[in-house]
């Protein structure tokens, strides 16, 4: 009897642990439910229509997905996303790594002041907006600057050959994730350290062989979350450039917006939601492929 009693208050316990996880947990779900899976099914629903709001709609198969792939914009900003992901991998992914490795071997007050400032937070469409303003040509920060030392002023935005570089420049100020690899670079014990100095490695070896392979994991996650970031970029194209000059910073996304809310073709516009879709979903299998996130001892 005694150890039957016993059984029943642990199933007991275990039936008012369920319940009471599935009390924090329902809440969850359904936001992912409803902000999650069912606009993903909506829309695969909606990229094989003709669909209109408040007119009953029409399936048409693969017609949205043939006008997308047979119109040229279509490849023009597949290309110009591929270049600003590359652009912005290459230009601000890289640097946060390395700023923190360096604080660490600062002060700790140091530290504490570097953290807090990247704990401010940053209005990034009124940071986008004064960056345009700096490229004007008249009136712009930077050709005041290069004219004021004899230097002849530059197209900036107007220029189809850097305005794509211009859109990736302002994210050196305006994005960081340092504070995250900053935590990760504290929780490595110190000991690894001190005996990497007893055997003589130098600044280097420790970061290459100690600091590198633990910060692997976290550069692999932020990675993914960066090339998913750059493929849709929108806010930049569209407040700078309006996708210009020409075509030269016309986005995937900004072509999707046009479609979807300029020209009221939802779905064509969705149809080229889910194109990006499976294309984002190929570059992360690769990248998850290719960039291993186990720690090397």
């Amino acid at each position: 009897m005694i150890s039957k009693s016993k059984k029943e208050k642990k199933w007991e316990s275990l039936k008012f642990k369920g319940k009471i996880g599935w009390a924090f947990g329902t809440p969850a779900i359904l936001f992912q439910f409803f902000f999650g899976w069912f606009p993903v099914t909506l829309a695969f629903i909606v990229a094989f229509q003709k669909f209109y709001i408040f007119k009953p709609c029409e399936y048409i198969g693969w017609a949205n997905f043939s006008y997308i792939f047979s119109h040229p914009l279509f490849y023009t900003s597949i290309k110009n996303t591929l270049y600003y992901t590359a652009l912005s991998i290459a230009l601000t992914f890289f640097l946060p790594i390395l700023i923190a490795i360096l604080l660490m071997e600062m002060k700790k007050s140091i530290i504490r002041v570097m953290m807090i400032l990247w704990f401010i937070p940053v209005a990034s469409m009124a940071g986008i907006i004064i960056w345009k303003w700096f490229y004007n040509v008249q009136y712009g920060l930077f050709n005041g600057i290069l004219t004021s030392l004899g230097f002849s002023s530059i197209g900036w935005l107007e220029d189809p050959r850097i305005a794509m570089l211009c859109l990736v420049l302002p994210g050196l100020i305006m994005y960081g994730p340092g504070l995250i690899y900053i935590a990760t670079l504290q929780g490595i014990p110190d000991c690894f350290y001190e005996s990497a100095e007893l055997e003589g490695a130098n600044f280097w070896q420790k970061i290459w062989h100690i600091t590198l392979p633990r910060l692997r994991p976290i550069i692999a996650m932020m990675l993914i979350l960066a090339i998913i970031r750059n493929l849709q970029v929108f806010e930049q194209p569209f407040i700078m450039t309006a996708g210009g000059p020409g075509f030269a910073t016309t986005t995937i996304v900004l072509v999707l917006w046009r479609l979807a809310f300029k020209q009221l073709s939802y779905g064509k516009g969705t149809a080229l939601g889910v194109i990006l879709f499976f294309f984002t979903m190929i570059l992360i299998i690769i990248q998850r492929k290719y960039f291993k996130e186990n720690i090397d001892i």
